[in-house]
């Protein structure tokens, strides 16, 4: 009997032993299995230039990474350029008529997507990049166009309208560095943007 006793406490402490492993499996901040997916989107806005007014288009693309449990990540290229002229920084080009500036820039981003199953949902998303700022017409003197270094975070609200096709909109702030050229600056390239964008694919 006694022996009996001592194998069978051997084969209870041996049956817990998994369910003590598994009891003390450590946290992870996303779960679940993971989902793959796919979108491409237009982007339409409204962005602060040399202290002026300008509006904005884009195209982004992203590869969807997707958590059972509601979480994404979103990994792509976007890249954004004004729709519109703006004036030089102070009209500080003297002998020039109505000089006229516009700026394109793109890049890498990541965006964090929180509960992306609900109708209405939040992400933040990240891009850096590059950009070029020119003079739309020839001058007489200087550089005509510059290159410089961007990096844009924002947020993002998201609308499920089908399950191929979402809402967004949110506000950015585009950090501009690197800037040599004459009728803007580090300081005059960043600012706010409002955007809205059209997204269709597999979320």
């Amino acid at each position: 009997m006694k022996l009996v006793s001592r194998v069978t406490g051997i084969l209870i402490i041996v049956l817990m032993i998994p369910l003590q492993i598994a009891a003390q499996e450590a946290e992870t901040l996303f779960s679940g299995g993971v989902d793959h997916g796919g979108y491409g989107s237009l982007v339409f806005g409204i962005t602060s230039v040399n202290g002026q007014a300008a509006y904005l288009r884009g195209t982004r693309g992203a590869w969807v990474i997707r958590f059972r449990d509601g979480q994404a990540i979103h990994l792509g290229l976007a890249g954004y350029r004004t729709a519109s002229d703006f004036e030089p920084a102070g009209r500080s080009l003297s002998g020039h008529q109505d000089p006229e500036m516009r700026t394109s820039y793109g890049g890498f981003e990541v965006e964090y997507v929180n509960r992306s199953f609900k109708l209405v949902h939040f992400g933040a998303q990240t891009l850096v990049g590059s950009g070029n700022v020119k003079f739309q017409k020839e001058i007489d003197h200087g550089k005509r166009s510059d290159d410089y270094f961007v990096i844009q975070p924002g947020a993002n609200v998201h609308l499920n309208v089908t399950s191929w096709f979402r809402l967004s909109g949110g506000i950015f702030y585009r950090y501009a560095a690197n800037v040599n050229l004459e009728g803007t600056s580090d300081s005059d390239l960043s600012g706010l943007s409002a955007m809205i964008g059209l997204r269709f694919g597999k979320f």
